[in-house]
């Protein structure tokens, strides 16, 4: 255990160079999407379901940023380990076993995917002018870091099926941002008519904008969306451990 908390914090060892282009990143990202979104979109349609255009869109894209970001940080890494095994390769010389491994780097991705969590959402209040309740906002934080477990698990996954499939990690990243706008960012799951609504509105990443978004602007949590987000978040750790771990028994 002293080891893996020991490699955890090495690797989560701030290195300058690369948090300042991270952090520049995500901010510029969120002051965009903002100017787009909430004020050009805000400009054509005053309200979205009776909530000011700016406050609706501001849970959607801190949970799109987030989302991107977590998703890409497992995968680049998973994408990348045939090249440059780096962290990798470190720890499976140790004494930890595999589980351990991916735990350690789970945990890696996970933290580092909520400190943009953080920063977005610091940022967009902050812009905006937005005064929203300290405790709801931890909750809705907590709730997307349900989320964003599954999402980081999802890029480690994608990660080793690029690799092996031989498909660029950018088209990945692609798809992942189209399915993320489809899902809540802007419009509301129920517009959506037939079949297609109903896969829209119980989609993973539906269920965590749109649960985000009734914590922070409602005020109210949907248990059913809760208990949804953790059974996936367990269900998909493991199916990705069992994925890193038979790719690295090869």
């Amino acid at each position: 255990m002293k080891n893996v908390v020991s490699i955890l914090l090495s690797e989560l060892k701030p290195k300058p160079v690369r948090a300042s282009i991270g952090t520049l990143i995500n901010i510029l990202v969120s002051l965009l999407l903002y100017l787009v979104l909430s004020i050009g979109l805000g400009l054509l349609l005053p309200r979205i379901q009776l909530i000011e255009t700016e406050l609706w869109m501001i849970p959607g894209i801190i949970g799109f940023i987030t989302g991107i970001i977590a998703f890409n940080i497992a995968l680049q890494d998973s994408f990348h380990y045939s090249y440059n095994p780096g962290l990798t390769d470190q720890l499976l010389s140790s004494p930890l076993l595999c589980r351990q491994v991916f735990l350690v780097k789970s945990l890696i991705y996970l933290s580092k995917s909520c400190g943009h969590l953080i920063l977005s959402s610091l940022v967009l209040l902050i812009v905006s002018g937005l005064q929203l309740n300290l405790g709801w906002l931890i909750l809705f934080w907590l709730y997307y870091i349900i989320g964003l477990i599954s999402i980081n698990q999802f890029g480690i996954m994608a990660g080793i099926i690029t690799t092996n499939l031989k498909i660029r990690s950018e088209f990945t990243i692609i798809f992942v941002m189209i399915i993320f706008l489809v899902c809540g960012v802007i419009v509301p799951s129920h517009q959506y008519s037939g079949i297609v609504g109903q896969v829209i509105h119980w989609f993973p990443v539906t269920v965590l904008l749109e649960g985000g978004r009734d914590i922070l602007i409602y005020h109210s949590i949907d248990k059913i969306n809760l208990i949804y987000l953790a059974l996936l978040a367990v269900l998909v750790y493991f199916s990705a451990y069992f994925l890193y771990k038979r790719r690295n028994s090869r």
